[in-house]
C-alpha cells in the first residue's frame, strides 16, 4: 500500500498559519486552503491509497488537525521538531499493509499528481529504497521512500537535521540504501519557478496562479502555465529572491 504523508504545522516564523491560508478556486469551504489543495491533489494521484496529515501536538495545531480531518485525511500528531518520528507514527497508524511512503509538505500546494504517480511507479519498478524527482519547480519535486528504509532511518538517524527533514539520513548513506533519481521534464520557464510557500511573496504568486489557471492546473498543459509565463514573463521574478532554508 502506498501512503502519502503530508507534514504540516501552523508555527512558521516567516508566514505564520500558512498551511491554513486561503487559496482561490478550491472546493467550497475547507478545501480552499493550502492544505486543502495539497490533500486534494494527493488524492488525485492514482497510486496513492491513503493520505495522512502528520502535524504536531502543539495547541496551535489543533486547528490544523481539525481541518485535515474535515478534508478526509487521517491525522497523527507528534513531536514538533522530530518530524522523522512523526512519519513513523503515521506508518504505525497506516498499518502493516503500508510498503511505500510519499513524503509531501503542506506548504507546496502546486504538486502535480501525475508526477507523484511517476515517482511511485519508478520506485516500484526499480526496487529502490528512496526516489527523488528532479527537474520540477522548487516545492514540487517528490520523494518516495520504502517503509523499511524509513524505519531504519528512524532507528539510526541521530543528527537534528536528519530528524527534522526526514530523508537526509537516507541520502547521506548510499552504502546502506538504494537511491534513485527520476529526471522529469517541464518547460524551462516552469522549472525555474519557486512554488513553495515560505514568504508573503510566495503566497502572492501561488494565489495568482490558482486564480488564473484554476485549482487543477498542471505544468505541462501548453495552454496553461507555460502560456501564462509567455504572456507575463515577470511572474517568475515575484519571489525569485526569496531564500530557501
Amino acid at each position: 500500500m502506498v501512503v502519502a504523508i503530508i507534514q504540516a504545522r501552523l508555527g512558521s516564523s516567516r508566514l505564520p498559519g500558512k498551511s491554513a491560508l486561503p487559496l482561490p478556486l478550491g472546493a467550497a469551504g475547507d478545501a480552499a486552503t493550502l492544505l486543502g489543495h495539497v490533500v486534494g491533489r494527493t488524492h488525485r494521484a492514482t497510486t496513492v491509497e491513503q493520505v495522512i496529515v502528520a502535524t504536531t501536538t502543539q495547541v496551535a495545531d489543533d486547528e490544523l488537525a481539525a481541518l485535515a480531518g474535515r478534508l478526509g485525511a487521517a491525522v497523527v500528531r507528534g513531536d514538533e521538531h522530530d518530524v522523522l518520528a512523526r512519519f513513523v507514527q503515521a506508518l504505525d497508524a497506516a498499518g502493516p499493509a503500508a510498503t511505500t511512503v510519499v513524503r509531501l509538505t503542506a506548504d507546496n500546494p502546486a504538486l502535480d499528481p501525475a508526477f507523484v504517480d511517476a515517482a511511485v511507479v519508478h520506485q516500484q519498478r526499480t526496487g529502490a529504497d528512496y526516489t527523488l524527482t528532479t527537474g520540477l519547480p522548487l516545492g514540487t519535486n517528490v520523494e518516495v521512500i520504502a517503509v523499511e528504509a524509513l524505519r531504519r532511518a528512524h532507528r539510526e538517524a541521530s543528527q537534528l537535521v536528519e530528524r527534522e527533514h526526514v530523508t537526509p539520513y537516507l541520502r547521506r548513506h548510499p552504502d546502506l540504501f538504494r537511491l534513485e533519481t527520476l529526471a522529469l521534464s517541464v518547460p524551462p520557464a516552469v522549472a525555474a519557478l519557486r512554488l513553495t510557500v515560505d514568504y508573503p511573496s510566495d503566497y502572492a504568486l501561488l494565489s495568482l496562479l490558482f486564480e488564473e489557471l484554476g485549482a487543477d492546473f498542471s505544468f505541462t498543459d501548453p495552454a496553461g502555465l507555460p502560456a501564462l509565463l509567455t504572456r507575463y514573463p515577470w511572474l517568475g521574478a515575484v519571489n525569485a529572491d526569496n531564500e530557501q532554508r
